[in-house]
């Protein structure tokens, strides 16, 4: 009986077909802005011109059609918009203030002897190093956040 059992479950397992990644359908359309890796060694961006059954053809950015094989594809991704240097900057400046703030005032708090020149009080010190970290951190930060600006990208395949 449980000889059986273990010969119908290895029989179910082993049996179910299991589709190969060529026979599976892109999630993409038409006018969908991509960036398709192949076997090649840079990936190829540009919006979905064309669905066939056997692949797809891609309008690469500056140049013509490309014509992408179901099976030559590796990797997927989709855009998801662009963001603004603007925007970039206002994140960077939040996350670089914030870290830099916690940073500055834990580390000035434990050197409050040395801060001024009597020292000064665990408080203070750490008042001074949050400010101070706070502003540089959040100026690196913008200028990390506005350099870092542009397409945001998904994987959606594989």
């Amino acid at each position: 009986m449980a000889r059986n059992l273990v010969v119908f479950v290895f029989v179910g397992i082993c049996g179910v077909p299991a589709p190969a990644s060529a026979q599976a359908s892109l999630p993409i359309s038409v006018n969908q802005r991509v960036r398709v890796w192949t076997q090649a060694s840079e990936a190829i961006t540009g919006s979905v011109a064309t669905i066939a059954a056997d692949g797809f053809e891609v309008a690469v950015d500056g140049g013509g059609p490309v014509r992408v094989a179901r099976s030559a594809v590796r990797k997927v991704e989709v855009s998801r918009g662009v963001t603004s240097k603007g925007s970039g900057a206002k994140k960077g400046a939040l996350w670089g203030g914030l870290v830099s703030a916690a940073a500055g005032a834990v580390l000035a708090g434990l050197q409050h002897e040395e801060i001024g020149e009597d020292g000064s009080s665990v408080g203070k010190a750490a008042a001074l190093g949050a400010w101070s970290g706070g502003l540089f951190g959040g100026l690196i930060g913008a200028g990390v956040g506005a350099a870092r600006a542009g397409e945001r990208w998904e994987q959606v395949w594989p």
